[in-house]
């Protein structure tokens, strides 16, 4: 058995988690779909070769609808297994390195160089995890660029001690032109089918897109440390 094995089934749990939430995340869209109305613009365009005005353009609309409570709880489930993921790896680590069991460690976010340090000390990794693997740990911080860590961590802390991770529902409708005669002539148009729906996390980022993103991401750490087990 490898030491990153109990992290790998972590991630395998995310992705499996992940799964459950794709159709999820549909339903909810369609549900916010269905309660869109338009509001036309009033624009120039040539129809027949000739230059008129009609209600073509683009209508927005912002719908901050609850997400269901199934919903929020899977993904949630999806955070925290990638969030617990990164923790089993910096305990692996640590113990690996100082050939005993280190207790209360925990993986560092740090936004400055001096935050870092002090986490070394306060998570015990200094003394306990060898230089290049702090270096390693060290390269993984958004102070050196690497934002993701810093939004798994800010989205699995409320998630975990305040409330479920926020979403919200921003919707953009755009009317294609081809049916610019059908709403002249009054015809019916299809609002939904013109409704391009994005439910996302609370910073905008879009839910599915930035889950399959930290999956891959976190897995790739987990890949990139692998071989650093090996008993010297």
């Amino acid at each position: 058995m490898h030491p990153l094995d109990n992290a790998n089934e972590r991630v395998n749990g995310a992705r499996e988690n992940l799964d459950a939430l794709k159709p999820l995340v549909a339903d909810f869209a369609q549900v916010v779909a269905n309660g869109v109305s338009l509001n036309y613009e009033e624009r120039e365009i040539i129809i027949d070769g000739k230059r008129r005005k009609v209600p073509y353009g683009t209508a927005r609309a912002v719908l901050n609808q609850p997400a269901p409570l199934r919903l929020s709880r899977i993904l949630g489930y999806v955070i925290q297994d990638l969030r617990t993921a990164m923790e089993y790896l910096i305990y692996e680590l640590t113990c690996f390195d100082a050939r005993q069991v280190v207790e209360k460690t925990q993986f560092p976010v740090a936004d400055t160089e001096e935050i870092f340090d002090d986490l070394l000390d306060r998570y015990h990794l200094r003394g306990n995890l060898s230089g290049d693997h702090i270096a390693a740990i060290e390269r993984l911080q958004p102070y050196k660029g690497c934002d993701w860590v810093k939004w798994l961590i800010g989205f699995s802390n409320p998630d975990k001690h305040k409330h479920l991770t926020g979403l919200r529902s921003p919707v953009a409708l755009s009317i294609d032109e081809r049916n610019t005669k059908a709403i002249l002539a009054g015809q019916a148009v299809d609002v939904n089918s013109y409704a391009s729906i994005t439910i996302a996390f609370s910073d905008g980022t879009p839910v599915i897109e930035g889950l399959e993103q930290l999956v891959s991401q976190v897995a790739q750490i987990l890949s990139d440390f692998h071989s650093q087990f090996e008993r010297r």
